[in-house]
């Protein structure tokens, strides 16, 4: 008897479950005219659910003039295969495309995220309310060196190799230190009428203290080092114009290589043009601080840079990889000394010269990357050639450039010496006591590739030369600086390959291998030959 009623109730519910259907497949019917087509028609009348009409919900059924006739069978099979899911299909028009639902009628469609970069770091940002958002962003770097020679502190900079017939020039030197950790804070402003104000300061701790020789207290240099300004500024953008005030990267060099970025308080007017199109044009100009402040006119540097807006490749410049766009750019300066006269104190009169600089920078993605987190099998290569006169701050090269010792034709004791009003290694006199600025010829080639498959893997090359033409014309064999001869030099040379390792998004370690060689204008070319290891903690 029981399995009489469980047969029972089973057959009612499939009967129950087929008249449900056949009702909801004959309410999406659309009205027919008394002479509808055959029943077993009907259900083919019916939306088909893999290709809906329109991706909004069904419109009602409008209600019908006349019932569909009763005689139509409801226990057939086929409208058993039309799901009884029209309405799901109707939410659901992109189901098989997309693995998320998207929103339902009258909802704001879901925010789907990418799923995010290995080498992804989450900003450290303070958000208060709708006026400010700040970004703390800097790098815990640790140097541990060794040198063939005790040429160098720390960093390289503008100083020569020590003479093979000095003591310093034969022995070597070992070295740590963590001066070049840096950090920094970014502002972003509410826009403010189609402005967006913005502004950056950034520290390190390689302050004012001697590169070649590390003083009188070797404690105090490494171990209380000096903070450094290296960007400070404020920044109003909008659709028109840029507006930039404040110590950061010059536009001399477009700041393409570590070698061609310098950074000067400076004024600085920009635009880029095209940004949507293929190729995009930068257009800047800038005054800024000046080489020498008692020539009472500022430096003033201009620019223009062609760029192609979809090729990009990763370039890191202070460890950091960052997307670069194929580009192509030229820039200049121009500036004015106004020198004392080679005459013992007190000063009675001053000379006047001029000095200028030109940049060529190109950035070639040889393979190109999508971002800066595309880095797998990347390679970019980088150059930048500079040609000028009194420009050695800008390059990096002084060749050790001294202003000569004044006449003493009375021999007198201790003999007069010259007070400068300006840094050596921009100008000097010659035997005449005429004002020269120092002519600087040079160039850099980078190249940086990611190894595939993870592009965690970086090896980079670099070359860089500088050459002064005038240089041995300022100082003649035989001339009254003829003691100057063993500590000037014309001509630089530095040669680096280096290796890192990604060991996490925040960890990086790597290892390089620095020649560095000059030539004095004795003819002594004398070397040196670093070896580096560097640690970073990037936040």
């Amino acid at each position: 008897m029981t399995r009489i009623l469980i047969h029972i109730q089973t057959l009612l519910s499939a009967a129950l479950a087929v008249v449900a259907v056949s009702s909801l497949a004959l309410a999406q019917e659309p009205p027919s005219a008394p002479e509808a087509p055959a029943p077993p028609e009907a259900p083919v009348a019916a939306p088909e659910p893999e290709a809906p009409p329109e991706p909004q919900a069904p419109e009602p059924a409008e209600p019908q003039e006349e019932p569909a006739p009763a005689e139509e069978p409801a226990g057939q099979a086929e409208p058993l295969e039309v799901p009884a899911l029209p309405s799901k299909q109707e939410r659901l028009p992109h189901a098989a495309a997309k693995p998320t639902l998207p929103a339902r009628e009258g909802e704001a469609a879901p925010v789907v995220e990418a799923p995010k970069s290995w080498f992804y770091r989450d900003p450290l940002s303070l958000k208060i309310g709708n006026r400010l958002a700040i970004t703390w962003y800097g790098a815990v770097q640790a140097d541990f060196i060794y040198d063939t020679t005790r040429s160098y502190g720390d960093t390289i900079g503008s100083s020569l190799v020590a003479r093979t017939d000095t003591y310093e020039g034969t022995v070597g030197r070992f070295q740590a230190s963590s001066r070049s950790t840096r950090f920094g804070i970014a502002i972003d402003a509410k826009t403010i009428g189609g402005v967006a104000p913005s502004g950056v300061l950034e520290a390190d701790f390689a302050g004012d203290q001697p590169t070649s020789n590390v003083g009188a207290s070797e404690r105090a240099f490494y171990d209380s080092p000096t903070l450094r300004l290296r960007h400070a500024y404020l920044k109003l953008a909008n659709d028109y114009l840029d507006v930039l005030v404040g110590q950061t990267d010059d536009v001399f060099g477009w700041q393409n290589t570590p070698s061609s970025t310098f950074r000067h308080t400076q004024f600085r007017l920009s635009r880029t043009f095209l940004a949507w199109a293929p190729v995009g044009l930068d257009v800047a100009a800038a005054v800024l601080r000046p080489a020498q402040r008692d020539s009472r006119l500022p430096d003033a540097q201009a620019g223009l840079r062609f760029t192609v807006n979809e090729w990009k490749g990763v370039y890191a410049r202070d460890g950091i990889p960052s997307a670069r766009k194929l580009s192509i750019g030229v820039s200049g300066v121009a500036r004015q000394f106004d020198v004392d006269a080679f005459t013992p104190p007190p000063t009675q009169a001053s000379n006047k010269v001029v000095g200028w600089g030109v940049s060529i920078d190109a950035m070639v993605p040889v393979i190109p990357a999508d971002d800066e987190f595309d880095r797998a099998n990347s390679l970019t290569v980088a150059g930048s050639y500079v040609r000028g006169t009194g420009i050695g701050d800008l390059m990096r090269v002084d060749g050790g450039a001294r202003f000569p010792p004044l006449p003493n034709p009375a021999r007198a004791a201790p003999p007069p010496e010259y007070e400068a009003n300006v840094d050596e290694g921009l100008v000097s006199f010659d035997r005449l006591g005429v004002l020269n600025t120092i002519d600087w010829e040079g160039f850099r080639v980078d190249a940086q590739y990611y190894f595939p498959p993870s592009g965690r893997v970086r090896i980079a090359a670099i070359y860089t030369q500088a050459y002064s033409k005038n240089m041995s014309d300022l100082y003649p064999q035989g001339g009254a600086e003829i003691e100057l001869l063993t500590h000037v030099a014309d001509r630089v040379r530095y040669i680096e390959g280096n290796l890192f390792w990604d060991v996490t998004p925040e960890i990086r370690i790597g290892t390089a291998g620095i020649y560095t060689t000059v030539t004095y204008l004795d003819g002594e070319s004398p070397y040196n030959i670093r070896g580096k290891t560097t640690a970073y903690y990037f936040f």
